[in-house]
């Protein structure tokens, strides 16, 4: 029988347990005021000032945040309880994934109860990230776990990434399950689609954007695209698959317009219609004289840090700023930011600052997010980083 693991007692100054009892699974460790037991104990079992017991919490010794609380009625962490919260957590997938799409996120961390785990699922390959120390210790528990929620699967652990960095946490690659391929083809929304495995951006494909994707694709027959920050094209893909005229992809990277190219002939869509760009956005934008009917604007994070706000303020609203002026009148911006230290409220300034300056009206019709199989606790709005907003310009200002 395996051993129990160890837990370290942490008890909270004065009055600091307040957010924890709304809900807020992040304690921070400016909160605690004592602890008992083993500092590289995987858990931490939570209490008040007076010692009322606020909930069992995967600990990290190094990081500001000291605990990340597991819920109510949680009294131990073993297999049992991974397959309980992966059951529940592929209940939702199975309601809210269309049956035509095997590319989706398995786990979102604090939104599915298991903060510092997400998992993408790439057809038959898994992809995960744990970023938690105390997580990371009983990894055996939830890896075995995962292996039975999907038998015969490869699963890869991704290990070089900035908060394991943080944590002190090993950056190796490890195959858990499996062969791991350099690339998984998958169907999103029933087009073929690619992820690199791996070595790629995020897990190896954006399967948050999955929603929006086929929302611009809606909204794009007939239509030219210009498809900015392209990644492998999955914006373009889909609104050629709805019957855009065209498609022009911008992207700095030429392995993953590569890799849009071959997707574009795996789904049998028309390869004249496509303009594969490879170069630096700002850039392009600065040159490029065309005007489209649909535009997406979907960078890379411009804000890792709050004292980055300002710099990245700016750059999104040149960013938008340029690609205002590509969009023709009646057209459509599908607009985005997934810099968690930008909020929503900030993200729209940055927008009307963006239309001032290229003078245009521009009509707010949606706001966009990402797609429900990355659900968000609803007292840890940290979780929500992916915003944007669905535009129409109605012409000069």
């Amino acid at each position: 029988m395996a051993a129990e693991p160890a837990v370290i007692r942490l008890r909270l100054g004065p009055g600091r347990e307040r957010a924890l009892e709304d809900g807020h699974p992040w304690l921070f460790s400016g909160a605690v005021a004592s602890a008992e037991g083993p500092a590289d104990a995987p858990l931490a079992a939570v209490e008040t000032a007076a010692g009322e017991p606020l909930g069992l919490a995967f600990h990290s010794a190094r990081s500001r945040i000291r605990a990340r609380l597991l819920g109510a009625g949680v009294a131990r962490v073993d297999l049992d309880f991974f397959r309980a919260r992966l059951a529940r957590a592929l209940e939702l997938r199975r309601t809210v994934v269309r049956a035509d799409t095997d590319g989706y996120r398995v786990v979102n961390a604090e939104g599915d109860g298991l903060p510092g785990w997400t998992v993408d699922r790439f057809g038959s390959v898994l992809v995960s990230q744990i970023t938690v120390a105390g997580l990371d210790r009983l990894r055996d528990l939830a890896y075995a776990a995962l292996a039975e929620a999907f038998p015969g699967s490869v699963i890869l652990h991704l290990g070089d990434l900035a908060a394991r960095r943080e944590e002190g946490l090993a950056l190796d690659n490890l195959a858990i399950a499996g062969e791991v391929p350099a690339e998984s083809l998958f169907r999103e929304n029933g087009l073929v689609v690619a992820a690199e495995i791996g070595s790629g951006q995020k897990t190896g494909w954006y399967c948050d954007q999955r929603e929006n994707r086929a929302l611009g694709a809606r909204l794009a027959a007939g239509r030219s695209v210009l498809d900015l920050f392209a990644h492998a094209g999955g914006f373009s893909l889909a609104a050629l698959a709805a019957g855009a005229r065209r498609a022009t992809l911008v992207e700095s990277a030429g392995r993953l317009l590569a890799t849009a190219g071959r997707l574009v002939e795996l789904n049998g869509l028309d390869p004249g219609a496509v303009e594969r760009v490879e170069a630096d956005v700002f850039a392009d934008l600065r040159e490029r004289r065309d005007r489209y009917g649909v535009v997406v604007c979907d960078p890379p994070p411009l804000a890792r840090r709050r004292d980055a706000v300002d710099a990245a303020a700016r750059a999104y609203k040149d960013l938008l700023r340029l690609a205002l002026a590509r969009l023709e009148p009646d057209g459509y911006l599908l607009a985005f930011s997934c810099s968690g230290a930008v909020d929503a409220k900030l993200f729209r300034q940055i927008l009307f600052a963006a239309t001032a300056e290229a003078g245009v009206r521009l009509q707010l019709l949606a706001p966009l997010a990402a797609a429900p199989d990355h659900p968000i606790d609803v007292a840890h709005l940290q979780g929500e980083y992916l915003k944007g907003w669905l535009a129409r310009s109605a012409g000069p200002r």
